[in-house]
């Protein structure tokens, strides 16, 4: 428990560093468009910087995400139960969908 716990609050500061990098890199957006107004750039420095703004908005998603798996691991951790398909101890991998599939086997008889 003291584990998800920690993940917890190192993903807290994950988050805010990159909520503040989408901000960022938002606000470079508004003042590289300005500039190419001004002549003072040319549309491939705008392109960068939506580039940029728009990784950064899929990391700040992403890092979200771990969030999310890790307050279900922090649930799990306080008797939340498991998953029922869960064929590995190792939680994330069933919630993110990287956890290995069983095998059927048929029984004849």
């Amino acid at each position: 428990m003291a584990d998800a716990l920690r993940a917890l609050q190192a993903d807290a500061r994950a988050i805010k560093a990159a909520v503040h990098a989408e901000d960022t890199s938002k606000a470079s957006i508004e003042i590289v468009q300005k500039q190419l107004n001004a002549g003072q750039v040319n549309q491939l420095a705008v392109l960068n910087a939506q580039q940029t703004y728009l990784t950064a908005a899929i990391i700040r998603v992403q890092t979200e995400a771990n969030r999310l798996s890790d307050t279900a691991a922090l649930c799990i951790a306080l008797g939340g139960g498991w998953p029922v398909g869960c064929t590995t101890p190792v939680w994330r991998e069933c919630a993110m969908g990287d956890a290995p599939v069983p095998i059927a086997t048929s029984k004849t008889q």
